[in-house]
């Protein structure tokens, strides 16, 4: 049976984050607002994985549990499978979040005052976590074109210095939805290469290319590049798990590997919870058919949105190759930051995330997340309209 992406849930009684957000919240006129802000979508999950969570609970006992290795070779078939990336099941180091282990990351392959590089605008916990580790940001802005994003590599030369350690890269890029050309790739793995620099790859959002453009693996492109590289991965996104913390990053590197996995055991972060076990495992091994039919839904929800915003003076919408997370431009109206976020929570209802925490070249935007039924997608059209046509 195919999956019902139309149908509503409502998640304010399941202490959701992205609706508690907006739990006390109201308009000018008293409607209540739409969080549009974190990337977690309104759709249930495979019945495969409802499936198999209902099998673990009612077996009654939920005790310490192994993380076998038979777990581990279904993602390595899926990462065959729907990305043609062959690695073998020794590289893979599971843990509970790609954050968790992009700080673990961080700390056991870097020292205190060491520069990272991050491409701006980007996802906004890299710089948080580069900073609380004591490392030092380095943002390198990329270069905006008609609706989309390259990346300069003479403006990543002109950063480096003798700190220089490492380099962050998104792919698919959160949160301009950028799916990184394998062309491309090569040229930042050969960068990093010539300069001796890791590559940290958060690539949570691989399974969700809703364009023409594939995505690939950085470390899939070459032995070499995958001897620097990680990469972060996790059912979170595709799956909509992210409740559940669960993640795996592949290192082929076996002292990288080594660092990181013992660092994570010193944590007792080195493997997800019971239920996250179970659940990555169903989705890995089933989930194959509902993601295309998801991905076919999200496809038709870029497509009407790409459709009505066409229609607007004074918004534009960035090329979404992949996410489901929508890179909304605003500078036309003429509004300052404030005034924007003001104008569209209290006059159109809708919470989405500022463009500013995203880093430099982020003002003037607004990040939308646009996962969840058309009908409440045709609402949150609406209600720009009445703001911003």
């Amino acid at each position: 049976m195919r999956p019902d992406f139309d149908a509503i849930t409502d998640r304010r009684s399941q202490h959701s984050t992205k609706w508690s957000a907006v739990k006390n919240l109201t308009t000018d006129s008293g409607k209540p607002v739409i969080p549009l802000w974190i990337a977690d979508m309104e759709f249930r999950s495979p019945p495969e994985v409802i499936g198999a969570l209902h099998r673990v609970l009612e077996q009654g006992i939920l005790g310490y549990t192994d993380y076998p290795a038979e777990f581990t070779d279904a993602f390595c078939r899926w990462q065959s499978s729907r990305h043609r990336w062959e690695i073998s099941r020794e590289w893979v180091v599971p843990c509970q979040s790609v954050i968790t282990a992009l700080d673990v990351a961080i700390r056991c392959l870097s020292e205190p005052g060491d520069e990272i590089l991050v491409l701006s605008p980007g996802f906004g916990t890299f710089r948080r976590v580069i900073q609380h580790t004591g490392r030092r940001v380095v943002q390198v802005p990329l270069t905006q074109e008609e609706r989309f994003y390259s990346l300069d590599l003479s403006r990543l030369a002109k950063t480096l210095t003798t700190r220089t350690r490492m380099l962050i890269l998104c792919n698919p890029h959160n949160p301009i939805g950028k799916v990184w050309r394998a062309d491309e790739l090569r040229k930042i793995g050969g960068f990093c290469q010539q300069h001796n620099l890791l590559l940290l790859s958060d690539d949570v959002h691989q399974d969700l290319i809703l364009g023409d453009t594939p995505y690939t693996p950085l470390a899939g492109i070459s032995g070499e590049f995958a001897d620097f590289t990680l990469t972060f991965t996790s059912p979170g996104k595709t799956f909509n798990l992210a409740g559940l913390q669960a993640a795996n990053v592949i290192i082929k590197n076996d002292d990288i590997r080594k660092k990181v996995r013992e660092n994570l055991y010193q944590l007792s972060a080195h493997k997800p919870n019971m239920l996250a076990l179970h659940a990555t495992d169903a989705a890995y091994r089933h989930g194959e058919a509902w993601l295309d039919a998801l991905l076919d839904y999200l496809k038709g929800n870029l497509a009407y949105l790409d459709t009505e915003l066409k229609t607007f003076a004074h918004v534009d919408l960035f090329r979404v190759q992949g996410s489901f997370l929508a890179w909304l431009d605003f500078r036309k109206t003429g509004l300052s930051q404030p005034e924007l976020e003001h104008k569209l929570l209290h006059q159109a209802g809708l919470l989405a995330d500022s463009g500013v925490n995203f880093g430099h070249g982020g003002e003037g935007f607004m990040r939308v997340n646009f996962a969840m039924p058309r009908s409440e997608l045709e609402v949150v059209v609406r209600r720009l309209r009445v703001g911003f046509e």
